[in-house]
């Protein structure tokens, strides 16, 4: 998917550079845009505009970063009924505290401003911005799942097959669920309910793999209601018994994700470590990817415990322990439970050589 300019309609009525310009933010207000701000670092969530502002310039750390990036969806539009919404995808490094690289930024402001300059003059032939390092494409998945999301906050039309796919939940037996679009099936997860949840729980046997596996992950972002997520921690547990239905565990895990902590949650993922005698890397990373918000100082511990057993397990030189503890140390929230293990656990058999391996590295 392009990143588009859209300078044509709604650029070509302002004239500024960047120097003059000194945010995303501003740049957008001047333009005489409306817009809002998603963070996709790990799930999909709207960001109000001074938490992102105060983001942009250094004041504080993105909440949910990743690969040592902050990633975001613009979604701006005119200020005018049913104006087209168009979308930035981007992405910007952080430094060594967690806060964005401004001259990333800026370089990313300029990139712009170029070329909505090129194009009034006539030299660009194409909405599109150029080549950059700070754009990005979604997966189809995620796609989706901030397709969703973003229709179900700013109000717009659902998908149009979203009716096919709660009648899936009612009766599994008769409709074909290789007919459903992904996209409704997200717009299914985002507008879940209780009478829906119970559909899921009464028919969970008899839906198709690859549907689950695709709802699993349209429910990422999702709040789900109470007794859908009893059912799922169940599931999850019994299924976790079981080497053969890693997939499984793996998109319950997902499914399961909230970015607030949980108490039925963080015990499931205890007992999960109790469980698993032989963590491997998927498992990890989605427990890092989407359970940050679960790891207290106890699951902490036994995160960076069971991170080294894979290490070590699967000849990895202690990069997977260093790359998932470098990812994890960059959530604010994170931050200081994990360099307080770190130096409390230097003498610990199970993480003594992967965190000296760290601190080396680290210089």
């Amino acid at each position: 998917m392009p990143v588009t300019l859209c300078a044509n309609f709604v650029f070509t009525n302002i004239s500024m550079n960047s120097k003059s310009i000194h945010s995303l933010s501003e740049f957008l207000l001047h333009a005489g845009t409306d817009y809002r701000i998603f963070d996709l670092g790990r799930g999909v969530f709207p960001v109000r505009s001074q938490d992102f502002l105060d983001i942009e310039n250094g004041k504080a750390c993105p909440p949910c970063p990743r690969q040592q990036h902050a990633w975001y969806a613009v979604v701006f539009w005119q200020t005018q009924h049913q104006a087209q919404r168009y979308i930035w995808f981007v992405k910007f490094p952080l430094d060594e505290q967690g806060l964005l690289i401004q001259a990333s930024r800026n370089h990313f402001l300029q990139i712009i401003v170029d070329a909505l300059g090129n194009q009034i003059a006539g030299e660009q032939g194409s909405d599109d911005l150029p080549d950059n390092p700070y754009t990005f494409v979604p997966s189809q998945q995620l796609m989706a799942q901030f397709s969703a999301i973003a229709r179900h906050t700013l109000n717009d039309p659902k998908s149009e097959a979203l009716e096919q796919a709660k009648q899936y939940l009612q009766s599994p037996a008769i409709i074909d669920w290789q007919k459903l679009p992904v996209q409704a099936i997200a717009d299914l997860a985002v507008g879940i309910d209780e009478s829906q949840a119970a559909h899921i729980i009464n028919h969970f046997g008899q839906f198709s793999a690859p549907f689950l596996d695709t709802l699993f992950s349209s429910l990422e972002s999702v709040s789900l209601p109470h007794n859908l997520n009893t059912f799922f921690i169940e599931q999850l547990l019994e299924s976790a018994a079981d080497a053969s239905q890693q997939a499984k565990t793996l998109g319950l895990l997902r499914a399961l994700s909230t970015p607030e902590f949980n108490p039925e949650i963080n015990q499931a993922i205890n007992t999960l470590f109790d469980k698993i005698t032989k963590p491997d890397m998927d498992l990890l990373s989605v427990i890092a990817g989407r359970h940050d918000a679960q790891l207290d100082t106890l699951a902490a511990q036994r995160f960076l415990e069971a991170a080294a057993i894979a290490d070590a397990q699967g000849a990895f030189q202690h990069e997977l322990f260093i790359g998932l503890f470098t990812d994890l140390v960059q959530i604010p929230r994170l931050r200081r439970t994990l360099l307080t293990l770190a130096r409390a656990h230097q003498n610990n058999p199970v993480m003594q050589a992967p965190l000296s391996a760290l601190f080396d590295k680290a210089g």
